[in-house]
């Protein structure tokens, strides 16, 4: 077998199409290099989407959770929920400050601390504060009982430590 590869790149009839594969591989390989500088990878192009899925599923979690516990108290029966948030959610990132004083002028200044990740820097991430409940509406098969009314605003107070006034609870129509 060794001897049989020895003849084919020794014989000079394979001279022209061993330099006509390499120059036809180089061309690939250049094309594919350039490609894949075009094409964004899958983090870059998730990144966006992924902010706006995590928002809505976590309000969407929110109100399942809330839907699961409030239907289980006494009279409610059916019920659906809608809850609103106070804002999106916030991100605090870490940063180098450098404070300074001379001759009574005080300077501050402030940059993020980056790291570097696959194709860019990309700041540290100390925190991540999830948005506060605004307001919660419960429509429940029980919702015109006073007594049901009054045990679903106070536990949905409880639970997300808003005034009553942020809290609607009504009759499920049918």
């Amino acid at each position: 077998m060794d001897s049989s590869i020895k003849k084919i790149f020794s014989s000079a009839s394979n001279f022209k199409y061993k330099k006509q594969a390499v120059i036809i591989f180089g061309l690939i390989g250049v094309v594919l290099i350039l490609l894949s500088e075009l094409v964004p990878s899958t983090a870059d192009g998730k990144s966006n989407t992924n902010t706006s899925t995590d928002y809505e599923s976590y309000v969407s979690s929110l109100e399942s959770r809330t839907q699961n516990i409030i239907s289980s108290i006494d009279g409610v029966g059916k019920c659906r929920v809608m809850i609103t948030l106070e804002q999106t959610d916030e991100s605090v990132f870490a940063k180098n400050t450098d404070e300074s004083s001379q001759n009574g002028n005080f300077s501050k200044k402030s940059e993020y601390v980056l790291y570097e990740n696959a194709n860019n820097d990309e700041p540290v991430l100390v925190k991540r504060y999830f948005p506060k409940v605004y307001g919660v509406v419960i429509v429940c098969q029980g919702g015109d009982d006073t007594a049901v009314r009054e045990r679903v605003i106070s536990s949905v107070s409880a639970l997300y430590d808003i005034p009553y006034s942020k809290i609607s609870v009504s009759k499920l129509n049918g």
